[in-house]
């Protein structure tokens, strides 16, 4: 019988690779677009976008069991410290008085 880890996951681990590319442009890209309203929490945003993708460079690696018990442990921190920086930048942008500041009406 093969072991498991010898398998062949099919594409599994190439999606999983693009998912975490993905979101790492979704980031920046956000960031970007925060940068022009919002200075800091559009550098906080675009600081996390390089933090995710290395995070999920490390999560697809194949390494031994004792290698990917310490990468999923920083694949943790780095999600961890993401979301921190989320709730950050969550807290310096002022919210909207009413719904038609945050919804502006058109026509």
């Amino acid at each position: 019988m093969i072991p498991l880890e010898r398998r062949d996951p099919g594409l599994a681990g190439e999606r999983t690779r693009l998912a975490w590319a993905r979101t790492a442009i979704a980031f920046a890209a956000v960031g970007a677009a925060l940068v022009k309203k919002e200075l800091a929490v559009g550098l906080l945003t675009l600081a996390a976008a390089p933090m995710v993708y290395v995070a999920g460079r490390m999560a697809a690696r194949a390494a031994s069991p004792r290698q990917r018990s310490r990468r999923l442990l920083a694949v943790t921190v780095t999600v961890t410290l993401v979301a921190v920086l989320a709730l950050i930048a969550a807290f310096l942008v002022p919210g909207p008085d009413s719904l038609d500041q945050l919804l502006p009406r058109h026509g």
